[in-house]
């Protein structure tokens, strides 16, 4: 029994850890533009990430939120997406398809309207 009340703890923390995953806020909440996205290889784009500019410190800087709590940083850039990646291991490739935006980094792409020009 003393075995019992000793290791009852554990399980009811990580129950109560667990519990508070889903306690997140939904992506809409962040604030920011909606963008299209095709993570992880997807084919399809679905309208699931956000675009959100962070005006802390020296310079501003961008994050792409994922649906699923994965988000990337992103420079703004003299590119065609105007953005670059901000740290990490993966480059940011992007391109003008037509009148979009194609940003692309690893398997996840990212696609929005291209801004028209005045």
């Amino acid at each position: 029994m003393a075995i019992l009340r000793r290791f009852l703890p554990v399980p009811v923390l990580a129950l109560m850890a667990l519990g508070a995953c889903d306690l997140s806020p939904p992506i809409d909440t962040e604030g920011g533009t909606p963008v299209a996205c095709a993570l992880r290889g997807a084919s399809d784009y679905a309208s699931e990430c956000r675009l959100v500019e962070m005006d802390r410190g020296v310079e501003p800087y961008f994050v792409m939120h994922h649906p699923d709590g994965g988000f990337r940083k992103l420079a703004s850039a003299d590119t065609p997406a105007g953005l670059v990646e901000f740290d990490g291991a993966q480059r940011a490739e992007s391109q003008r398809v037509g009148d979009e935006i194609v940003l692309s980094i690893g398997d996840d792409r990212y696609r929005w309207e291209a801004p028209g020009d005045e």
